[in-house]
Parts: C-alpha cells; sequence; structure tokens
C-alpha cells in the first residue's frame, strides 16, 4: 500500500515538476525574514546564491521548490537545497568516534568533491539533512544513520560516513530538538513527540529522504542501509521489526533495544549502587584502574596470549573481593567496602524482592576501561557536562518519556523494583524494540550485520548476545538465523567506538557484499592503533565462535589466530 501510494506521488510529482511557483516562494522568503526583523545588508547576505552552473547544480537548487505535503510519511518541508564544495581537507568528521567503517580517516580520501546538501523538516519536528553526491558520483545507494542517546540533535556531518563511499546520505533529529547527553525535558507533556522518538521518525524520514533521493536522480534507489549505535542501534532492529520493507541491510551496533530496561531498570540498579549519598559516586579513576589491573592479571590471556584485553568477559570469574584492601585501609591498587559493595552490585543482574531477573545484563570484567561518564565523573568535553550517566537515566526516563504527562515524585535512589517495572508498559510499547520475530525482514532478503563491543560501559555486550539468542529461538535455530543475521563481539571496543582494543574494522563493506554479492561474512578483520599506527590484527568470527592464537606464527597477525566454536550447533 505505502509502495502504491508513493508511486503516485511521484507520478504526480513528475507530471508537475514544481507545484510552487518561484515567484510566489520567493516573497514568503522575504516576508519571513523581514518579519525576523532582518536589514536590508543582512537580507542580502540571505538571499546570496551563487548561480548554479551545471546540469546537477541547478536540479539541486530545484528541491526546495518541491512540494512534499502529499508525500507518504508527510506532510514534509524542504527549507534548503544548494551544492556544497567539498573542501581540500575533505570531508568533515563525525564528532563521534565509530568504528566498523574502516580506516578512521575514511572521509579524508573520498572521490568526493560536491554534493547536494538539502535540509528540511517531517511534520512535526522530524528535522533531516540528506546529502547527495553529484550524479557522477553516486554509487545509486541510500545511507541512512540513526542518532543515539536521546537524539535531539540534527548531526549535519553524520551522513558524511556514506557520503564519502558515494551514498545519497541521510540523517535526522529523532523527532525534536533537545540539549546534548541525556535531557529528557523536550518529552515533557509531549506524546506525539515520544511517539517519534521511539519508533516513528527514523521511518517516516527515510521514506521523506529517499523520495527527494529519487526525484533528483530521476532513477530508483538500488540498495538501501541503515546503521546507527545505542538508541540508533535500537532503531535499526526497530525497523526489520515495523518497517521490513524500509531497508536491504541494517548494521546496529551496542543496541539499547530494551530501551526502559537499560535506561529505567538497570539504570536505578547501577544508580543506588554507585551512590555516595551526596548526589555523587563511591567510585572513581583510580578505582577502575585498581580493577582494570586486577582483571587484566586473571583475564588477559583468555585468547591464547598476553594481549591486554578480555575476550571472552563471560567466561571470566573475576570479583571485587579479590582486591578489597586490608579492613579499614586503603589504597591506589584496592578497593574500600563501599566501592566492593558499588561494583559487587554493578555485577549482579538487577532483580525483585523474590529474586526474579528482571534485567539480566550487568556490567561485566572489562568494562572498567568507559566507567568514566557512566559510574562516575568524566572529564569535560564540548558541549557536555560533566555527569554521571546512570544517576541521570533513569530519572530523566522515567519523569518525563515513561507518561503522557510528567511523572511525579521521581526517584532513582529509592526505586520500588517489586512496584515500578509494572508502570512502564506504556514506555516499553513506545521504546523497546525487543520482539525476535525478523520473518518479514529475513523473507524479502534483509541482512543484519550487528557489533558490539567487549569494553562497553554503556550497554553491556552479553545483552547483544540475549537478544540474537532470542532471534535464534524465534526463527528456528542457528542455521536459519546465520542465513541472514551475524553477531560479531569486537574484543577492547568501547560504545560504538574507541577503546583499548581492536576499533579498526569495516563491518560497512561486509555487509554491502553480503547484501549485493551473497557473501556472508565469514569474519571480520580487526585492527588496534599504536600511534595511529595499526600495530596488530587479529579476526573476529561471528558469534558464538572465538578467535584463538594457534601457537604458531606471529601473534600479532590475524592469520595465526583459529576460530573455535564451543557451542553445540
Amino acid at each position: 500500500m505505502m509502495g502504491q501510494r508513493l508511486k503516485a506521488w511521484l507520478t504526480t510529482w513528475a507530471e508537475k515538476p514544481y507545484p510552487r511557483p518561484a515567484c510566489n516562494l520567493l516573497i514568503v522568503r522575504w516576508m519571513a525574514l523581514l518579519f525576523l526583523g532582518l536589514s536590508g545588508p543582512a537580507l542580502a547576505a540571505q538571499e546570496a546564491r551563487v548561480e548554479p552552473q551545471t546540469q546537477d547544480a541547478r536540479k539541486c537548487e530545484a528541491l526546495a521548490e518541491l512540494n512534499l505535503e502529499a508525500l507518504p510519511g508527510g506532510p514534509a518541508v524542504i527549507t534548503s537545497a544548494h551544492v556544497v564544495e567539498v573542501p581540500a581537507t575533505g570531508l568533515e568528521h563525525f564528532i563521534f568516534t565509530q568504528s566498523g567503517y574502516g580506516s578512521s580517516t575514511p572521509e579524508r580520501a573520498s572521490r568526493i568533491r560536491e554534493y547536494c546538501s538539502v535540509t528540511g523538516y517531517v511534520a512535526p519536528q522530524n528535522k533531516f539533512v540528506l546529502k547527495l553526491p553529484l550524479s557522477g558520483d553516486w554509487n545509486q545507494k541510500f545511507f541512512f544513520y540513526a542518532c543515539g542517546g536521546f537524539c535531539g540533535t540534527l548531526f549535519m556531518d553524520a551522513p558524511n560516513l556514506g557520503l564519502a563511499r558515494g551514498y545519497a546520505s541521510a540523517t535526522g533529529n529523532g523527532g525534536h530538538e533537545s540539549a546534548l547527553g541525556f535531557d529528557g525535558v523536550w518529552a515533557a507533556n509531549a506524546p506525539e513527540l515520544q511517539e517519534d522518538f521511539g519508533w516513528r521518525s527514523n521511518h517516516v524520514v527515510t521514506l521523506v529522504t529517499k523520495a527527494i533521493t529519487t526525484r533528483f536522480y530521476e532513477m530508483p534507489v538500488k540498495y538501501s542501509y541503515m546503521v546507527g549505535n545505542s538508541k540508533g542501534g535500537q532503531a535499526a532492529l526497530l525497523e526489520a521489526q515495523r518497517f521490513p520493507e524500509d531497508f536491504d541491510g541494517l548494521m546496529p551496533s551496542a543496541p539499547v533495544y530494551d530501551y526502559t530496561g537499560r535506561d529505567v531498570l538497570a539504570g536505578a540498579w547501577f544508580a543506588q549502587a554507585i551512590n555516595d549519598g551526596h548526589g555523587g559516586s563511591v567510585l572513581s579513576a583510580e578505582a577502575a584502574q585498581a580493577v582494570h589491573k586486577s582483571v587484566l592479571k586473571l583475564c588477559g590471556a583468555q585468547a591464547g596470549l598476553e594481549e591486554g584485553l578480555v575476550t571472552d568477559p563471560p567466561s571470566c570469574k573475576w570479583q571485587p573481593e579479590m582486591i578489597a584492601c586490608v579492613q579499614g585501609g586503603s589504597g591506589a591498587d584496592c578497593l574500600n567496602a563501599k566501592q566492593v559493595a558499588a561494583v559487587k552490585r554493578l555485577m549482579t543482574p538487577v532483580t525483585n524482592s523474590k529474586g526474579e531477573v528482571l534485567y539480566a545484563y550487568p556490567y561485566v570484567p572489562g568494562t572498567e576501561t568507559q566507567w568514566a561518564g557512566w559510574n562516575y565523573f568524566g572529564a569535560p568535553r564540548a558541549g557536555y557536562t560533566p555527569r554521571t550517566a546512570n544517576l541521570e537515566l533513569p530519572v530523566q526516563h522515567e519523569r518525563y518519556l515513561a507518561d503522557e504527562r510528567i511523572r511525579e515524585n521521581v526517584d532513582a535512589l529509592k526505586y520500588d523494583f517489586d512496584r515500578g517495572p509494572a508502570t512502564l508498559a506504556r514506555s516499553r510499547r513506545i521504546y523497546d524494540a525487543s520482539s525476535p520475530n525478523l520473518t518479514a525482514f529475513k523473507a524479502r532478503g534483509g541482512k543484519i550485520l550487528m557489533w558490539h563491543g567487549w569494553a562497553d560501559g554503556a550497554i553491556m555486550a552479553t545483552s547483544s548476545i540475549g537478544y540474537y539468542e532470542g532471534v535464534t529461538r524465534a526463527m528456528g535455530g542457528r542455521k536459519q538465523t546465520e542465513d541472514f543475521f551475524r553477531l560479531f563481539l569486537v574484543p577492547g571496543v568501547h560504545h560504538g567506538g574507541g577503546g583499548p582494543g581492536f576499533t579498526e574494522f569495516d563491518s560497512l563493506t561486509a555487509l554491502e557484499n553480503w547484501v549485493e554479492k551473497g557473501q556472508a561474512p565469514e569474519k571480520l578483520v580487526t585492527g588496534r592503533l599504536s600511534n595511529g599506527v595499526v600495530e596488530r590484527t587479529r579476526p573476529v568470527f561471528p558469534y558464538p565462535v572465538l578467535a584463538h592464537y594457534s601457537g604458531k606464527g606471529d601473534p600479532k597477525q590475524a592469520d595465526s589466530f583459529v576460530p573455535v566454536d564451543l557451542s553445540p550447533r
């Protein structure tokens, strides 16, 4: 039905190329600028345009005249469309460190020198940016980057991850505007914005930006891909569950698919674990370092050689009591009694008073390298104030996102694990992407390459194992699942990128080859950086297969590792 509506709309569009008279649109723009109180010189600056010299440039600027009111997914409005010249230094880097796209600087080597930049929004507040390579540079594919966290910001450089490869590339703001970080105030008394953020925004923006792409190139998109980390990973899985026709390939990383459970239940549990009674945490960078040294001493050689990484955290039996300070004492290499209790609880599943597990994915050994900002104050960075996310997440979500109206008397430190979960049914309906039924997505030939870093201090990689195993059961077994969905667990990688481990790999190309050539990814060759140079490589095999040093060859080379499958098939 949606495809027929889109086809009908595109046909009407072709018959009436520019439904808005250019002179009327110009008058509207000038009136709007006058209403905003701009002076004569400011008006001239706003309207100054370089006369388009090429057919692509003329087609790009003409997009601003399109009427998108009847478009499936709409109504929508294009607010600007113009050709951008890429500076000699190359495409701008995305602000967040992202693994999965090959070299850490793929944009720099891109052949893209100009592109058509289109901005707009889908009602009510779903802002988007779409970057279209010029006709000769387009690879006939569409790329969508789904926002993370609480969204609320239109990251203009996020599409560059796909644009650099020749994709028509888009991203959105998740249906609202807000401050960076876990700001939930935008959702206060705003059920429509909550629905957009939870599940609708990426779908409608995809429909609209795909239609604009088809219009610009005057040909259909051949393949469509969606990527995203954290909430963006949730969005990718949700597309497979709710809108299986939107994309051919999905690359979710560290997906917070149990959004409500991680934000509220796990968030409150972790907050109570680290609480120092004064709004801060009993943990610190020194405590995390002490934990890390002890963890590596016990579990730093799980792959058959010492490499300073925990490569199989579930099998690591480390406990905080192992480095407890002598009674009443303290020191750089030990944990005091409060810190031992805090870490113990961080590493324990969330339960109610009956012992029933409410959230099964606590912290695992190796994640302590990313406790900063989550379990104690992290260092400040541009746009962020120092904060402890596990103290903020449950309050912001429960107060502003859970109900249609602000929920009063919210206190994560007093959260009732017996009565609280039953009040979150609405939140789960809107924000969770936990259904294991991917039958429709598989039936139309879709592929999912999901990856998660073992050192992720925000969302434990074991949660991705839990979802994957749920899909395996729902789809009828491992073989039936591996046909279209594979999970890769990468040692030493933080939340979506960075970390002390193997941060360099190209899972997007692996996904492309799977979708377009039928080449299922048997392994990812990952690299570890030292002073900006890859110093060692190793394979990462699809879960549940582990990589183990063969005992022969250079331990810094991927070819020296072999797959070890300890699970029953």
